[in-house]
């Protein structure tokens, strides 16, 4: 590849106000407050709830307040959101099969958001290609690219769909796009590396690219830990969140 590489990256935004660090049961107990005080209109504070067990990996949980937040929902764009949000849930904890039903029936919801529908194709490819069913992740992460061609993680995901059926230069230049999309997420280029190095006929073609994106990678991550935040703990979290409840009591 002689063509001169252009690359993107998305840096996370910077939180409004002091981090605190909170147990996990701290930051249960405080979006179980909320939930209760939340009055008629639940929904967000289920939303959060459900979020919060998702990332906890507590799927169970996750999956009940999803489930009450299902009822709640007024149109099919919002229910293939929380349903795409429960195929997730299964992701982390690794059941796939599970994840794939979810995905389905995110899908047959058919929502117009561009953000949702990208993502329940996207994930549809990523756990077909885990579970080992390439051709069928790779309809997926074209129809995802179709939708966004700007995002990585479709050009990444349809890069592993075209390794597993030794489409390697292929998927060498699906990684290379997912990483030229977003050099802050290094899977694409870690990928390609270890694609370049299994197969060492690639090393001609793709070595100069390797280079360029592992510079780009580089440059991304040192920026991000530039912004990344200071988070407080012991006695300036607690002061933190005394003067947060303390506010509280006073809107």
């Amino acid at each position: 590849m002689g063509e001169r590489l252009d690359f993107r990256f998305s840096l996370p935004d910077a939180p409004a106000g002091p981090l605190v660090e909170l147990s996990s049961a701290e930051a249960e107990k405080m979006l179980l407050k909320k939930l209760e005080e939340s009055g008629s209109d639940p929904k967000e504070a289920l939303w959060q709830l459900a979020q919060f067990y998702k990332l906890s990996k507590q799927h169970e949980k996750a999956l009940e307040r999803l489930r009450q937040l299902m009822e709640r929902l007024p149109n099919p764009e919002q229910k293939a959101e929380c349903v795409l949000t429960m195929g997730q849930a299964m992701e982390q904890v690794g059941d796939y099969l599970t994840a794939v039903r979810y995905y389905k029936e995110a899908l047959a919801l058919e929502p117009s958001h561009t953000f949702t529908w990208y993502f329940i194709n996207n994930n549809l490819g990523f756990s077909m290609n885990t579970l080992g069913q390439f051709a069928e992740g790779e309809i997926y992460c074209r129809r995802a690219i179709e939708i966004d061609p700007s995002r990585p993680n479709a050009h990444k995901n349809l890069g592993i769909a075209l390794d597993g059926q030794a489409q390697y230069v292929d998927a060498a230049r699906c990684y290379i796009t997912a990483t030229q999309a977003n050099a802050a997420d290094g899977r694409a280029f870690r990928l390609l590396r270890d694609l370049v190095n299994q197969h060492p006929e690639l090393e001609f073609e793709f070595q100069s690219a390797v280079e360029c994106c592992q510079k780009a990678v580089e440059v991304a991550s040192k920026k991000v830990e530039l912004l990344r935040p200071t988070i407080h703990r012991g006695w300036r979290k607690q002061w933190i969140l005394f003067w947060t409840r303390l506010r509280g009591l006073f809107r």
